[in-house]
């Protein structure tokens, strides 16, 4: 634990606000290949099994002082690989967030929204209803053989086979499959005359400090402008081009405003007497944990035990291992520091040292089968059950009865629930406590004439601002707290007073 408040990372940022935009998805070239990495099992249907993904475009190409690292963001962009659906799921887009550290220690950090789009290669989906009717073949002969042959029958194709089915199909092969009795119309099949075939597919923005809502609002326009009907403005790739070489970050405590497809994107840096900036809310960690646990977690990492954190959900991981390191203040974590690690890093996990780490929790895992090495000094965060196991003779945090009281009173200042366990959509971020202070930041970020940079006189506006927030609790028009016109005209009183 380094006790300085240094920059994060250790070194200084880059002077732009992304270093790459990256999409990530299906290579039609390549074809289906199975993710070896996923860990799943063939006995799965075929479309709810993980296929590789590919890193199908970036840019820039390069940075001298941040080279790309293309397998470890195509692994953290889409760390189940890709996954397909048809027109009966839900085709939701979905976002979460992953950091890199470089051999310096410099991190940076990924904002990746995926969504799905419908597939048009003819190859990928032949191949898709070929490995339906293989699936269906297998199953078929392994439930009319003995138990002892029907073993051998279901066992997992190799992937060079799989990778010649792809590769050197022919129309033959599958047609004769077609003529399969009962291969299409059972429950869980893909008919490719009857269903649309959906693929994932991942844009990203990877840059030097986490600008966690300016990114995603980005990204979100991005995408929204690609499916849209209606063209936008400028070409897509003038708004990539602006936001990697042309919008520069927000100098320590000033504000910028930026343009996206749709509309302005605004984001703010602490200046140098100010905390550190912590873009992921604090709030949705404690919604999601609760005060103790919070509390037994924070411990935990002052103590520098191994953490491990469990979730369905990667931008779950992030928020509450942001969370904590940003409660470290005026601590880092010097430790391994790996959010999110996919299936293939999971031998990470018997390092011998402290590390602050997250796995995905499958459909249907369990944590025996996690096999958990060194649980005498483990603590495992269990997010979705809003549980944390900490070490049996973890000592309490000093003070501790009177730290909980006062944070549950802080959260429920902001109607927070102090007790957790409130279950979040988790593809949506809590920005605000009090949205009628949102809007009035936004626009008098709009409307200034600095091009939304703001310094001075203006952030003690925005810091009043936010401390008539606080003082009003949030509420608008409730009958048992102030409006925040209420309380600006008492400010006007005090200040004609005095």
């Amino acid at each position: 634990m380094n006790g300085t408040a240094a920059a994060v990372g250790g070194s200084a940022p880059s002077c732009r606000f992304a270093h790459y935009f990256v999409v990530c998805g299906v290579d039609t070239e390549t074809g289906l290949e199975p993710d070896d990495g996923a860990g799943e099992n063939f006995e799965q249907i075929p479309i709810r099994r993980s296929f590789r993904s590919r890193v199908l475009v970036h840019y820039p190409e390069n940075r001298d002082r941040n080279p790309f690292n293309k397998d470890a963001v195509n692994m953290l962009c889409m760390p189940r690989g890709l996954s397909f659906c048809t027109q009966a799921d839900r085709l939701d887009p979905h976002f979460h967030s992953f950091t890199i550290t470089s051999d310096d220690g410099t991190r940076s950090y990924g904002f990746v929204h995926t969504f799905y789009e419908e597939v048009t290669s003819p190859q990928i989906i032949t191949a898709m209803q070929t490995l339906y009717q293989m699936h269906h073949v297998e199953h078929h002969c392994s439930s009319s053989s003995s138990p002892s042959s029907s073993s051998s029958s279901a066992s997992s194709p190799s992937s060079s086979s799989m990778d010649s089915l792809v590769s050197s199909l022919e129309e033959s092969d599958a047609e004769s499959l077609a003529r399969v009795p009962g291969c299409l119309g059972c429950v869980g099949s893909f008919d490719a005359a009857r269903d649309t075939l959906y693929v994932s597919k991942a844009l990203c923005l990877i840059t030097p400090l986490p600008f966690l809502q300016a990114s995603r609002q980005f990204l979100a326009q991005l995408h929204q402008a690609v499916t849209s009907q209606t063209a936008p403005p400028l070409p897509l790739e003038s708004y990539i081009y602006n936001i990697l070489y042309e919008v520069p970050l927000p100098p320590p405590g000033r504000s910028l405003r930026f343009h996206g497809v749709h509309g302005p994107i605004v984001c703010q840096r602490p200046g140098s007497g100010e905390l550190p900036l912590g873009d992921y809310p604090l709030g949705e960690a404690f919604t999601l944990l609760g005060v103790d646990s919070m509390v037994k977690l924070l411990t935990c990492a002052l103590l520098e035990t191994q953490v491990l954190l469990y979730s369905k959900d990667y931008q779950r991981l992030m928020t509450v291992a942001e969370g904590i390191t940003t409660l470290l203040f005026p601590f880092q974590w010097q430790h391994v520091y790996l959010p999110i690690i996919s299936t293939p890093l999971h031998h990470l996990l018997d390092a011998p040292v402290p590390f602050l780490m997250g796995i995905q929790h499958r459909d249907g895992a369990q944590r025996s089968s996690l096999h958990l090495p060194h649980e005498a000094n483990l603590c495992f965060v269990d997010i979705d059950n809003h549980c944390v196991e900490a070490p049996e003779d973890l000592p309490p945090f000093p003070d501790q009865t009177e730290l909980i009281q006062e944070l549950s009173e802080v959260l429920l200042n902001f109607g927070l629930p102090p007790q957790g366990g409130v279950t979040t959509n988790p593809t949506t971020t809590t920005t605000s406590s009090s949205p009628r202070l949102s809007s009035l930041v936004l626009e008098d970020l709009m409307e200034d004439r600095q091009n939304g940079n703001l310094g001075g006189e203006e952030l003690a506006v925005l810091e009043r601002l936010q401390a008539l927030a606080k003082r009003c609790g949030g509420k608008k028009g409730s009958e048992g707290g102030k409006t925040l016109e209420h309380v600006f005209e008492e400010e006007e009183e005090e200040l004609k007073g005095s």
